[in-house]
């Protein structure tokens, strides 16, 4: 019983009374029922065939009645009268015999007896009818002596036969009345019995049942429920140094749970409020640090918009020398294109002055050869003049002659040699001339080569400054995206700082919740025993913000 929930104990109890009362129920039902048939028989069958049995014995005295007065009168308005009232008995017997029959055919509880009567009344009827309109018909006739004859002689002796099967009837139907009210009085008087007798079981079994509930409940207890409900309202105002009696090896009732109850709420209180003054300390400590956090960061944040205006500035510095090198770059290769074209030209120049060299050796060969002549032509004059003079007269002017072409030939040796001496000077310039044109030249080479070298250079320059270029624009989003994250940090940082202030608040209020707990400072021991008590549920190692 003990293991069982209050309710299905309770359940068991008045569904056991419920059990009786069901039976009980059950029982006067069904006596009711036996008592409503018998009823039934009597009133709604029993009575109403009586009923038209003394409806057929009034009809048929009626109708011997009428006969014998129209026998008997002679007035033809009187006998008229007592005609329709024997018309009239007549069928209201023969109605009430139909009305008979069909009871007793639809009805299964109708006896023998009834059904041999019936058939005699028929019998009776059939008999008498003929001797009855025999009569009638005399009294009709005026003849009120063979008319009253045939009433006493004939009809008379039938007519009592009929009556007396039907106060027969009668008197059966009352008979199955009385037979019925006897078993309805001697049901009423068994079912009394029964229900008085299961009335005072269930009693008992209640009894029984409430006094068996009652002490398992009040051993579940532990003590009345007045007591529980103090114990409660004391726990519930925050007094919780109040002990619970207990009896004796009680370990399992409500107000041993109670009392288990109150000490863990005591140990989880005292553990609380140790606790939430800790979270007020560190909370405070944190808010300390979450504001010099703040501060340094708020400060990295300016330092950081200093070093992004700064990359901002470095950016279009670098875009600038981008774009510088990229036109010296451009210039490079118009130096190179215009060296490469003066190099072109010296190379020309060398090889027009080899041309004109060459020109001078040919011209100092045609002078040396012209000086050949002339020095020749001096001879041939030398000879002419020394054979003129030999000639004498006739040789005077082959003299003059002579000396003509002697002085054209001296002036001719002199102008070759002043010309082979110009055109060895000409030459001799023109050999330093193609000296220098060469080492110009060189010089030009080497100028195209440095232009090819510098444009080499300048072109790496200018990939160098734009990858330069790519570069700082990236650490320039780099440092403003840790500008915004440095901003975002430091809402962070203030966030947290006004949790931590919140905690420490929060903190605060839990220790004035906890102030209106009354907790013993014992709490490391179960009343009542020296064991030591276990942590509160969620306090032992608990994180802060599972407290929070």
């Amino acid at each position: 019983m003990g293991k069982l929930k209050v309710v299905t104990r309770l359940a068991l109890g008045f569904g056991l009374i419920l059990v009786f009362l069901l039976g009980i129920s059950v029982l006067g039902m069904a006596g009711m029922s036996r008592i409503n048939d018998a009823l039934t028989d009597i009133t709604a069958i029993n009575n109403a065939e009586t009923r038209l049995v003394t409806v057929l014995r009034n009809a048929l005295s009626q109708r011997a009645i009428a006969i014998r007065n129209i026998a008997l009168l002679e007035d033809q308005e009187s006998m008229r009268v007592e005609s329709q009232t024997l018309a009239r008995q007549e069928k209201i017997y023969a109605d009430a015999l139909v009305a008979l029959d069909k009871m007793f055919s639809s009805e299964a509880a109708t006896t023998e007896r009834e059904k041999q009567l019936l058939a005699q009344i028929k019998a009776d009827e059939a008999a008498t009818v003929p001797l009855m309109a025999k009569a009638l018909q005399l009294g009709l006739d005026n003849q009120p002596a063979d008319a009253v004859k045939v009433l006493i002689t004939e009809v008379r002796p039938k007519q009592q036969g009929w009556i007396k099967s039907l106060t027969e009837l009668g008197e059966f139907e009352d008979q199955l009345n009385e037979e019925a009210a006897i078993s309805a009085r001697t049901t009423y008087a068994w079912l009394r019995s029964v229900m008085l007798t299961a009335v005072a079981l269930a009693l008992l079994v209640g009894v029984a049942a409430s006094a068996l509930i009652a002490r398992s409940i009040l051993r579940q207890l532990g003590a009345e429920p007045s007591e529980a409900q103090a114990i409660a309202r004391e726990i519930a105002s925050g007094d919780l140094t109040a002990t619970v009696r207990l009896r004796d090896g009680d370990g399992s009732s409500l107000m041993a749970s109670i009392e288990q109850m109150r000490y863990q709420l005591n140990v989880i209180a005292h553990g609380i409020k140790s606790a939430a003054e800790t979270i007020s300390v560190a909370s405070g400590q944190i808010a300390q640090g979450n504001f010099d956090l703040s501060q340094r960061t708020e400060e990295q944040a300016a330092s950081l918009e200093e070093t992004a205006a700064s990359m901002e500035e470095l950016t279009t510095t670098v875009r600038q020398n981008t774009s510088h090198a990229a036109e010296a770059l451009r210039l490079s290769g118009g130096a190179a294109e215009t060296a490469a074209t003066g190099s072109e030209a010296f190379d020309r120049v060398v090889s027009t002055m080899d041309k004109i060299s060459a020109s001078s050796g040919k011209m100092a060969d045609i002078i040396g050869v012209i000086e050949g002549i002339a020095f020749q032509t001096n001879i041939l004059a030398l000879n002419a003049a020394v054979e003129a003079a030999r000639a004498g007269e006739q040789g005077r002017g082959f003299a003059v002659v002579a000396s003509e072409v002697r002085s054209l030939a001296q002036r001719s040796a002199v102008a070759s040699k002043e010309i082979k001496d110009l055109i060895g000077e000409s030459m001799a310039h023109v050999g330093a001339g193609s000296q220098l044109v060469a080492s110009a030249g060189q010089q030009m080479n080497g100028i195209v080569a440095s232009v090819q070298r510098f444009g080499e250079i300048m072109n790496e320059i200018a990939t160098a400054t734009q990858e330069q270029g790519s570069g700082i624009e990236q650490i320039n989003t780099a440092i403003v995206q840790m500008d915004q994250v440095t901003q975002q940090n430091a809402a962070l940082v203030e966030e947290a700082s006004a949790a931590a202030q919140s905690l420490s608040q929060q903190a605060s209020g839990l220790l004035k919740v906890v102030s209106i707990f009354k907790i013993r400072q014992d709490a490391s021991t179960m009343p009542g025993s020296g064991t030591a008590a276990p942590a509160a549920p969620g306090l032992q190692g608990a994180p802060l913000a599972a407290l929070h």
